[in-house]
């Protein structure tokens, strides 16, 4: 365990200091509320923790969610559990009177098994990761009812700056719902057993957990699904849909990026109700699903998602111009970015397409000689839906936009109204 002079002062002076450090965010904190049941909904997640989003955690104006493509238990540095995929999720950074830092929680709405064998997975990640060359330290948790497991990890945490900070993780599960939640403290201040830090930390989890998952010791029998994205996720197709090879991808979205491009790693929005998936076989897909608080915010966001970022555009220039494979000096085959107005079923948005490829093919080609991309995002209401497609063109660039294009619209007509 690391000290330093600062130990010294108490956990009174420590938390005045870190306050200072962590930007004096006044007024403290509002309390929780303990509501008897469980949040039914991933709706129901984001009401309740609404009022107690940390506005020192916006990007530009804008929560960007923790990944939710992240493993569980992602600041153990070995292989991480994979997240539930294709399911309603909610990333959010919250405020706690019991901290100077923020809380980072991410919560999944799963069946009771589901959410069980999750949080059993996450374990066997916890114990790898004790077994490795850190000394970090599993421990069970359970605590108002939810059950699984706290890594205390002795990893630090290297910021910009150079501050170091220790790191608690939570993977738990309580009934339908799962949940992974973080928090840090300078490493000057203890190490992975500090018992002022962790006690704090645990107090204030306590609090957000009963804030969804409810107060009464049984939550059981599981409450009937919701009106929401949990409609539309059981509406999306089997992966196969999209091809017979194509299942769902556990890794990160900028791992498997076909066309070389930033659309498909476009970060969603934070705080609000969430479905994502990412599919991979000889062609790729990502089907993002989201439930925004009104209809002028779900257009702000659907604009957001289609539209090319100015500062990477200025960086990268239009999308396409070239495969992934740069080495031909002849110019590429391409048909050029477009973007288009898009209205089917309800839905009212935009559709972006491209395709390109090496001006020699070689006998076998692979997507990094010839791709081609097609996305679009929607809305209908305060719903938004963004779908990418992506797979290889070979010589037909033309033929293989028209068949990206028909397996998003196939997917499109399958979402009901909510």
């Amino acid at each position: 365990m690391i000290r330093s002079r600062w130990r010294a002062l108490g956990p009174a002076m420590a938390a005045a200091l870190l306050l200072i450090a962590f930007g004096c965010r006044l007024p403290a904190a509002p309390p929780y509320d303990a509501p008897p049941d469980a949040a039914a909904s991933i709706e129901q997640v984001a009401d309740r923790l609404r009022g107690h989003l940390d506005d020192g955690s916006l990007i530009e104006g804008r929560w960007v969610a923790w990944h939710m493509h992240s493993p569980l238990f992602w600041t153990c540095r070995g292989e991480g559990s994979v997240p539930p995929l294709g399911v309603p999720a909610y990333a959010a950074v919250l405020r706690v009177a019991e901290l100077p830092s923020s809380l980072r929680v991410r919560f999944w709405v799963l069946t009771p098994d589901g959410a069980v064998a999750a949080a059993r997975a996450a374990r066997g990640v916890a114990d790898q990761c004790v077994a490795g060359p850190s000394d970090a330290v599993a421990l069970p948790f359970s605590r108002a009812g939810w059950s699984g497991t706290r890594l205390m990890n002795t990893e630090v945490e290297i910021t910009e700056d150079g501050a170091e900070f220790t790191t608690a993780d939570i993977v738990a599960a309580r009934g339908h719902l799962l949940v992974e939640v973080w928090w840090s403290w300078p490493v000057e201040q203890g190490g992975q057993r500090d018992p002022y830090w962790i006690g704090q930390g645990m107090a204030a989890v306590t609090g957000v957990l009963t804030a969804v998952g409810g107060r009464r010791a049984d939550i059981t029998p599981v409450p009937e699904p919701q009106p929401g994205v949990s409609v539309l996720a059981a509406a999306l197709p089997p992966p196969t849909a999209y091809g017979a090879d194509v299942k769902l991808w556990a890794g990160l979205p900028e791992q498997l990026d076909l066309a070389c491009t930033y659309t498909v790693d476009k970060p969603l929005p934070a705080t609000v109700p969430t479905v994502s998936r990412i599919l991979a076989g000889r062609v790729s897909v990502r089907e993002d699903i989201l439930h925004l608080p009104g209809a002028a915010t779900a257009e702000q966001t659907r604009r957001m998602l289609i539209t090319a970022d100015s500062g990477r555009a200025n960086t990268l220039g239009e999308p396409g111009r070239q495969p992934c494979d740069k080495s031909d000096v002849a110019e590429p085959v391409r048909i050029p970015y477009r973007k288009e107005p898009l209205t089917r079923g309800g839905w009212h948005g935009e559709l972006e397409s491209f395709a390109v490829r090496r001006a020699r093919l070689p006998a076998v080609p692979t997507h990094w000689d010839s791709v081609a991309h097609v996305a679009l995002a929607v809305r209908r209401g305060a719903v938004v839906v963004r779908l990418v497609w992506q797979g290889p063109a070979e010589t037909d660039l033309a033929g293989t936009l028209r068949a990206g294009r028909a397996a998003l619209m196939r997917t499109l007509d399958r979402l009901p109204a909510t």
